[in-house]
């Protein structure tokens, strides 16, 4: 979990700012007159504190701002003119309501961006709220430069740079005439930025950053003559496949260019167009736009005189439909007229037709002479009822030149009518109950049948077959029933399924079959089978499709060692175990094995293991060996790298000599060639012959299912550029691919192999979010994202998303190994997730957090509603496994596997930056918390209506099973309503040794700022808890707290009496430190407990068992 305290800090000062924003500010600087040459421009800075960056300066909102790296001063920020410009003036902003401080600063100026003089000496600058706007503005004589930098050597109200809004004034300079314009001159956007790493350019450099949605290359040009221009681009293209971008003409996009590959980033081509310009300056831009797939760089342009050459114009001039009133049976042909309207004969090309802005069809088009015109069709087919607009484009792919690209489509200002034809239409729909089937309970399944069409069925018996067939396509149960007599059109039935299914733990897919109906036409019985998805779960944590081989399961030789901490004491390694036991492999030849028991089996291993870190902290590299049956199968490559965090209190470093070791345990996974089968045996040796211990905890093995097809309508990474397995940047070709997704409305495959991504991973952007998308792999074992970049910002996904997201069946690891002093910012899933959406049969490892679901860029802050996260894997994260943060709410994380994190497991917090509602009614259910390392497995902490039933919490060394707070900001329980915890197994919880040396409970309920009330626990085991089992702590107040059937067996099994709270106690049934609330135990069991009394209570707690 982000550093809540610093967040806090930054929530007070965004308040405080709204507070003065709100009672209105002063008259803000102006400048003496002209323009703000910083606009447009590119921005460069020494750094960037957290998401505080650079091109802040240049957006116009004096509300958003650059902030530097922290305690690192002199830090600089510059603005790249792109030319020689004359300047006399700049313009500082602070955001209006901020307190008043002084910053000492230089203006400095440069011809190329490296050699930099002074314009203004340093000396200090007041910003205040209630003078000029908390503006300042720095007069000097006229100077021509390029490069406009401000180098800051002090900030007295922050220990870093910060800046609102930099403006620059002057004369600017007169645009060249018609010829050569360099990119790095012009005016750069949405990514686009100024590089030198590649050979071959003209001028001072080359412009790149078309991997970015909206990079943009503004030339201004001057041409003495209006009329047909040529316009010739150099470029770069070494994506492996044709590049295209747009060109915009004067703010009107003319068509989209194709930029074919070239053999490296140091070879450059060039593309020639014809534009229209007008006399005088002419914008002339190229922009990587929806629908391109961009990722290239561009050097010059060079624009011709006024050119006579004829050339085509393509239009269409009418579009119509035959037959004019279709029905759901009708054959559909639509007819487009094509013209051509320029003063050239164009060549053949194509016209695709679309109804509602899919694709319905292409058809050919003869070449055509000028003026001439002529009609083309294409047979739609038949469509169901409905309204669909209709509309054709020409020479979609701009294969032919024109004079003008933006007139080549149509769209039929009539509506195509389809009307309904004349039928019964019947469909079944199926539920269960119970809705959520846990294993060997009894399902009942009930069809509603309905009647969706405009005449009644016939009289009689209208069978119903309901089908279940399990994860390997096998029919485990059909169940037949029927409803008897007439339905009316438009009216529903439900039909209860005769018998019952005992549940077995699994995924099922249930077919729903109706018969055909007499009065139903055979085009409305495509929908009388429909299939709908059953999951069954265990009672009490997630059922995942591996089994687990643990260290009690194994046989060792060779010098292997059982390692275990059987009082919890963090300085052992084994602490971190499960079970608090792992084998040791010290020398070559050690080895411990298993023997893979009846019905179990697969060719997936996941290998639970500890090895040494460097003395540096980036760990160290190594290999096991795998052998199967006696024979070597495998070498298994392991390291340390990820592994191994030092705490000095809750602050995490990298390098030994930080403090505490913690996450001393990774994970490792591989497919052997053949599957393992019952009575295999399978050996983990160190044959390597270096000096390094390794440690087993234990395995898991698991089928691995064939992998998952590409869907039909769907746009794959692959169709844009990415190769699987060759190691080379991916992440352009993801972004373009995921444009094509959204525009034509398709699913985006992601196929088989390892793919490598060198930054975040952006689906939409603030400004431009998407409404819907789906986003699928092969599946966990195929697919493999890995995000490249340590560095912090550059890796994992960022959504933004405002419609449904459906992601599923894919690895993700990245590269990360720090929190970056809690500011990585690099979570596996991120931002806004839209409503509805749906995250499963994920497998996320190795980010800052697995997930943290919150917008911190929109004002109010955009809510997720209705997210599942299921049948997930969320392992070996550095802090929170899933966060619902900024008013997540009705969001669920349900039958997922959440092991080895570094901060909460499952958590609800309830933060309210950017005016963010209180989170209500988020559930967490059948999932398996492991081996937190920190924190709790469920947090709560706010909110009201949440949820956490039928979890197995396991391992949580230095920190709770299950924990609420009071002690973060944002909104807490004042609003709870009620709050359920219930069937719920914690095993080895608890601890005496939280990161500040304080003891936890297996349930840990701290009300520090504000009471905690209505909430109820039901069905719990609490068992081999490590201090007291459950604990409430602080003076704010517990209310209507109830436990109900509470089994509480075995405490104070670390052995520890010392306290941070109270008078030293070993582990109690119940541990008071507070002597404000109350709390009732109904049907509460005990036994083991180390505490002779039993319970531990501070004086004024109403402790009432009954």
């Amino acid at each position: 979990m982000r550093n809540k305290f610093v967040v806090w800090s930054l929530v007070f000062t965004m308040l405080i700012s709204s507070l003065f924003l709100s009672i209105g500010t002063p008259a803000t600087v102006s400048a003496a007159g002209g323009t703000n040459l910083t606009l447009g421009k590119n921005i460069t800075a020494s750094g960037q504190s957290q998401t505080y960056g650079p091109n802040n300066i240049k957006d116009s909102n004096q509300g958003t701002y650059w902030e530097s790296t922290n305690n690192a001063f002199p830090q600089w920020i510059q603005v790249d003119l792109g030319t020689n410009t004359s300047i006399d003036q700049v313009v500082l902003k602070l955001p209006a309501g901020w307190e008043a401080r002084t910053q000492t600063l230089a203006v400095q100026g440069s011809q190329d961006g490296s050699a930099f003089t002074d314009i203004v000496g340093s000396k200090g600058y007041v910003f205040n709220p209630t003078v000029n706007g908390n503006g300042v503005t720095i007069n000097f004589t006229s100077i021509s430069t390029r490069f406009v930098r401000l180098q800051v050597t002090g900030n007295t109200g922050w220990p870093a740079a910060q800046l609102a809004e930099f403006e620059i004034y002057g004369t600017g300079g007169t645009p060249p005439t018609t010829g050569m314009y360099q990119a790095e001159s012009a005016a750069l956007s949405g990514g686009a930025k100024v590089n030198t790493d590649h050979v071959g350019f003209s001028g001072t450099g080359f412009v790149d950053g078309y991997w970015s949605l909206g990079a943009t290359t503004a030339f201004t040009v001057n041409v003495p003559e209006s009329g047909s221009h040529g316009v010739t681009l150099k470029y770069a293209n070494a994506g492996g496949n044709t590049a295209s971008v747009s060109i915009y003409v004067n703010g009107s996009k003319i068509r989209q260019t194709l930029l074919p590959n070239l053999a490296n980033w140091d070879t450059w081509s060039t593309k020639a167009e014809t534009l229209i310009l007008n006399a005088g300056n002419n914008t002339v831009a190229y922009k990587y736009d929806s629908g391109d797939n961009g990722n290239i760089n561009l050097d010059q342009i060079v624009v011709e005189p006024v050119t006579t050459a004829p050339s085509p114009d393509l239009t269409i001039t009418g579009l119509s439909w035959s037959p004019s009133s279709p029905v759901e049976s009708s054959s559909i042909t639509l007819n487009a007229t094509v013209k051509n309207n320029g003063s050239a004969g164009s060549a053949a090309t194509t016209v695709n037709f679309y109804l509602n802005n899919t694709l319905a069809g292409t058809a050919p088009v003869t070449a055509l002479a000028a003026g001439a015109s002529a009609t083309v069709s294409l047979n739609a087919g038949t469509k169901s009822a409905g309204t669909y607009t209709v509309s054709a484009k020409v020479d979609e792919n701009n294969t032919i030149v024109e004079q003008n690209d933006s007139n080549n489509s149509y769209t039929n200002s009539s509506s195509l009518n389809v009307n309904a034809v004349a039928s019964a239409d019947l469909t079944g729909t199926v539920s269960w109950s119970p809705g959520n089937p846990v294993a060997n309970s009894a399902v009942t399944f009930t069809v509603n049948l309905k009647n969706q069409g405009n005449l009644s069925s016939a009289s009689g018996s209208h069978g119903i077959t309901v089908a279940l067939k399990n994860s390997t396509g096998s029919t485990v149960q059909t169940l037949n029933g029927a409803y008897n007599g007439t339905l009316a059109a438009g009216a529903s039935v439900n039909v209860v399924m005769p018998g019952t299914w005992t549940a077995v733990n699994g995924s099922y897919t249930v077919t729903t079959t109706v018969a055909a109906d007499v009065n139903e036409v055979t085009a409305k019985q495509g929908n009388n089978v429909s299939t709908a998805n059953l999951a069954v779960y265990s009672s009490r944590g997630a059922s995942m499709p591996y089994k687990r081989y643990d260290t009690e399961d194994a046989t060792r030789g060779g010098g292997a060692t059982i390692q275990s901490a059987p009082t919890f004491d963090q300085a052992l390694t084994a602490s971190e175990a499960s079970g608090q036991r792992y084998i040791a492999l010290p020398s070559n030849g050690s080895y411990l094995q298993w023997t893979v028991r009846q019905g179990e089996g697969g060719a997936g291993v996941t290998m639970r293991f500890t090895m040494p870190d460097s003395a540096s902290g980036m760990g160290l590299n190594g290999a096991l060996d795998v052998y199967v049956n006696g024979t070597k199968a495998k070498t298994v490559s392991l390291t340390s790298y990820y592994s191994w965090q030092y705490f000095n209190s809750d602050h995490p470093a990298d390098a030994p000599g930080g403090g505490r070791p913690l996450f001393r345990f990774d994970e490792v996974h591989w497919k052997l060639d053949t599957p393992l089968q019952s009575g295999d045996t399978i050996r983990i040796q160190k044959n390597n012959g270096d000096t390094l211990e390794y440690g087993v905890d234990f395995i898991e093995i698991e089928p691995v299912p064939i992998a998952i097809a590409r869907p039909s309508n769907s746009i794959s990474v692959a169709d844009h550029g990415a190769v699987p397995n060759d190691g080379g940047d991916d992440l352009a070709a993801f972004d373009a691919a995921v444009l094509a997704a959204v525009a034509s409305s398709k699913t985006l495959y992601i196929p088989a192999g390892t793919f490598h991504l060198g930054n975040m991973w952006k689906v939409g952007s603030v400004s431009k979010m998407i409404d819907d998308i789906t986003i699928v792999g092969a599946g966990v074992w195929h697919t493999n994202l890995q995000f490249t970049n340590a560095s912090a910002a550059s890796g994992g996904i960022s959504l933004r998303v405002k419609g449904k997201l459906d992601f599923s069946h894919i690895y993700m690891n990245s590269n990360l190994r720090s929190r970056y002093d809690q500011n990585a910012i690099y979570k596996g899933f991120m931002d806004n997730f839209g409503s509805k959406s749906k995250v499963h049969n994920v497998w996320v490892e190795h980010f800052e957090c697995g997930f943290w679901v919150g917008d911190y860029a929109h004002t109010p802050a955009i809510i997720a509603n209705e997210l599942i996260i299921e049948n997930s894997r969320i392992r070996n994260n550095l802090a929170d496994g899933i966060n619902f943060a900024q008013g997540t709410s009705n969001s669920s994380v349900l039958n997922s596997s959440v092991r080895n994190n570094g901060d909460d497991g499952l958590a609800v917090w309830t933060s309210n930056v950017n005016g963010a509602p209180a989170g209500v009614n988020n559930t967490f259910s059948f999932n398996t918390i492991e081996n937190n390392w920190r924190a709790a497995a469920i947090a709560f902490f706010g909110g009201s209506g949440h949820k956490a039933t039928h979890n197995m919490i396991i391992d949580t060394v230095g920190g709770s099973g299950f924990r609420m707070n009071t002690v973060f900001p944002g909104y807490h329980f004042q609003n709870n309503t009620g709050i359920l915890v219930s069937d719920t197994t914690m095993i080895n919880s608890g601890t005496s040794k939280d990161l500040y040396n304080g003891e936890r409970g297996a349930i840990d309920l701290e009300a520090s700022n504000g009471s905690i009330k209505n909430v109820t626990f039901t069905n719990i085991d609490i068992l081999n808890t490590q201090r007291s089992a459950v604990q409430f702590g602080y003076g704010g107040g517990f209310e209507n707290i109830v436990f109900n059937n509470i089994n509480i067996n075995g405490t104070g099994l670390d052995g520890i009496q010392t306290s941070r709270f109270s008078s030293p106690h070993p582990g109690a049934a119940i541990y008071t430190y507070t002597g404000n609330g109350a709390a009732t135990f109904n049907n509460l069991t005990t036994s083991n407990i180390a505490h002779p009394n039993k319970y531990f209570i501070q004086s004024g707690f109403n402790l009432i068992i009954q």
